[in-house]
C-alpha cells in the first residue's frame, strides 16, 4: 500500500493508493492549526489504521506548503503547527519507517504528469491559485529543485512595471514572505479579495467575487479586469524566461473553465513579439492531485525532503 497526504492550513487530505497508484480510499480531516502533538496524532493515526485495515505497511508520502530551513527543519507559515519542526523525522520515529515528502505544488505537478494534463510534456509548469500561490516544474518527469525544496517559488516575485503603467493607482500590496508588490499578493485568492476592497467593493471571498463579475456588478468587473491582466502578465514572462511546453493550473481558482476562457484572450499580449503562449490547461485529477503526487513520491529517490532509512 502507498499513503499520500496532502497538509493546508485548514485540511489535511488523506489517500490509499494501490501500486498502480489507483485510488483505495480517501478522507479530509481539520488541521490541528497550532497543536504539533495533535498533528503528529492525527498522521500516525491515519496511518496506523490504515495499515491494520490493508494488512500490511505502507509507505508514506506528505505534500505541504513549504520549505527547509538550514537546519533541515519546515518552514510552513501556514501550518504553525509543523512551523520549524523536524516534521519527517519526528513521524518516522512514530511509525518505524522512512518517509518522503515535497512541496505541495510539486505534488500537484507530479501528479499531473502521470497520466494527468501534461503528460508527455519535456518541461512543464504549475501553478496553484489557492489562499496562496504555489509554483512548480517538471522536466522530463523530475521536479526541478533545490536541497531546501524552495525552487519554484514564482508567486514571489515581483508585478512587472508595465502592470502599473497600464493601471494608474494600482496598489503596491505587502506580501506575507516580507517583499511587496508580488504575484501571489494580487492572484491568489487572498489578493483577489484585497483587490475588491481597494477597488470598493465588501468583504467577500474570491469565489463570491467572481460570481458578482459575472453578475455584472460594477466594482467585480474593475477587480476581475485588472486580476486577470495581473495573472496574464506573470503567466507571460514565466513562459517567455522558462518555455515550458504546457502549463496546468491548480487551485480553487486555477480550475475555473471561464479564467481559461479569459487567460486565453489575454495571454498573447503579454508575450515577447512573435513567441506563441503555451498551452494553459485544467487539472485532470483537481484537487486529489496533491494527495496523489505525495503518494507518487514514495517511488522516487529524488524527493526533496526525506527522512532517513
Amino acid at each position: 500500500m502507498i499513503y499520500g497526504f496532502d497538509i493546508g492550513g485548514t485540511k489535511v487530505a488523506f489517500g490509499v493508493f494501490d501500486e498502480r497508484f489507483q485510488p483505495l480510499a480517501t478522507s479530509r480531516h481539520a488541521t490541528p492549526v497550532r497543536d504539533y502533538a495533535a498533528f503528529l496524532e492525527l498522521v500516525t493515526g491515519l496511518v496506523k489504521q490504515a495499515d491494520e485495515h490493508f494488512g500490511e505497511t505502507g509507505r508514506v508520502g506528505l505534500g505541504f506548503p513549504g520549505v527547509l530551513d538550514a537546519s533541515g527543519r519546515i518552514l510552513a507559515p501556514n501550518v504553525p503547527a509543523i512551523h520549524g519542526r523536524d516534521l519527517l523525522g519526528d513521524l518516522q520515529q512514530r511509525l518505524m519507517r522512512p518517509l518522503v515528502g515535497d512541496n505541495d505544488a510539486n505534488c500537484f505537478l507530479l501528479s499531473e504528469f502521470h497520466g494527468g494534463a501534461v503528460a508527455g510534456s519535456r518541461l512543464a509548469l504549475g501553478l496553484t491559485l489557492g489562499t496562496g500561490v504555489g509554483g512548480a516544474l517538471v522536466h522530463e518527469g523530475c521536479p526541478i529543485n533545490s536541497r531546501r525544496g524552495g525552487c519554484g517559488e514564482f508567486g514571489h516575485g515581483a508585478i512587472g512595471a508595465g502592470l502599473l503603467a497600464r493601471h494608474p493607482g494600482l496598489p503596491l500590496f505587502d506580501c506575507g514572505c516580507g517583499r511587496t508588490a508580488c504575484l501571489e499578493a494580487y492572484v491568489s485568492g487572498t489578493g483577489l479579495a484585497r483587490l475588491y476592497r481597494h477597488y470598493g467593493g465588501a468583504e467577500r471571498d474570491g469565489l463570491a467575487i467572481v460570481t458578482a463579475w459575472q453578475q455584472g456588478e460594477t466594482e467585480a468587473k474593475r477587480c476581475m479586469d485588472i486580476y486577470v491582466d495581473v495573472l496574464a502578465a506573470g503567466l507571460g514572462a514565466l513562459m517567455t524566461q522558462l518555455d515550458p511546453d504546457a502549463v496546468v493550473l491548480g487551485g480553487s481558482l486555477g480550475e475555473a473553465p471561464w479564467l481559461h476562457q479569459v487567460l486565453a484572450e489575454r495571454l498573447p499580449g503579454h508575450m515577447m513579439k512573435g513567441i506563441e503562449p503555451a498551452p494553459v490547461r485544467a487539472p485532470v485529477f483537481g484537487g486529489a492531485g496533491g494527495v496523489r503526487g505525495a503518494a507518487l513520491l514514495t517511488g522516487r529517490a529524488d524527493s526533496s525532503f526525506s527522512s532517513g532509512a
